[in-house]
């Protein structure tokens, strides 16, 4: 198994891409902790995911809570190895003329800043070998109409990470990103059932593999890159997308 004796933290974890990764950071030997805004959900999914699972609920925006439930994990498992940081919000579908103040600000706090004050918690208690990987979104490259907040917010992941890989990379603490294309979740299901069989089709043949992705497609990237075979892997963008962002 290719996280025997690590200790994961998974946000977003209780649905979607989140426990995905989390059912599979499990199923490789890795003790995980999952975090989310519902404490049901959550509940729910610990259960699904296996034994000994941690479930903490908490919203990402908030800088004590986090503080607080990153070092919760950290002293229940005495020790923080892993963070994927899968949590996101999607609240505002609008171009930028169409953008209002608070819909943009929701969704850079939500994307954003919840994942520099994650990620922050977190490197106050990982060491040498430790690894992060952040959920982004490929149209942070690629641009989409009606998305400006949500392109927005995802495309300041690129340079968060990177800046991170650089400043951690002496720690030994590595920080990737990994930038889905379109995957059936809780997040995107409202979208794709509302849209036309044609509509559909035409989006699917925009991908040269001919499908959309699945949650475990983007949780194998985030296995690998947190694996001990990634040692020498730090601030890439790995697109995750049926090839639909080659030229």
């Amino acid at each position: 198994m290719r996280l025997e004796g690590k200790a994961a933290l998974v946000t977003g974890g209780g649905t979607g891409l989140g426990l995905a990764v989390a059912k599979l950071f499990h199923a490789e030997g890795a003790k995980v902790a999952i975090c989310g805004r519902r404490a049901e959900v959550l509940a729910k999914a610990a259960a699904t995911i296996g034994p000994d699972v941690i479930a903490e609920c908490c919203d990402v925006t908030d800088e004590a809570a986090v503080d607080a439930m990153v070092a919760a994990v950290a002293r229940q498992f005495g020790r923080l190895d892993l963070l994927v940081h899968a949590a996101g919000i999607h609240p505002q579908r609008a171009d930028i003329d169409k953008t209002t103040l608070d819909g943009f600000r929701q969704t850079m706090e939500g994307n954003t800043t919840a994942t520099f004050l994650v990620a922050r918690a977190a490197v106050r208690h990982m060491t040498q070998g430790s690894a992060i990987v952040v959920i982004g979104s490929i149209v942070a490259q690629l641009g989409s109409s009606n998305r400006f907040p949500y392109s927005t917010s995802k495309a300041a992941l690129v340079g968060m990470v990177r800046q991170m890989a650089v400043s951690l990379g002496p720690r030994g603490i590595r920080v990737n990103l990994v930038q889905p294309g379109m995957v059936r979740t809780e997040m995107t299901e409202g979208l794709l059932d509302s849209m036309k069989p044609e509509q559909l089709e035409r989006m699917r043949k925009a991908y040269p593999l001919g499908r959309f992705g699945e949650p475990d497609d983007v949780a194998q990237a985030c296995l690998y890159l947190c694996s001990d075979g990634a040692g020498w892997v730090t601030g890439v963008t790995l697109n995750v997308d049926g090839g639909v962002s080659l030229p």
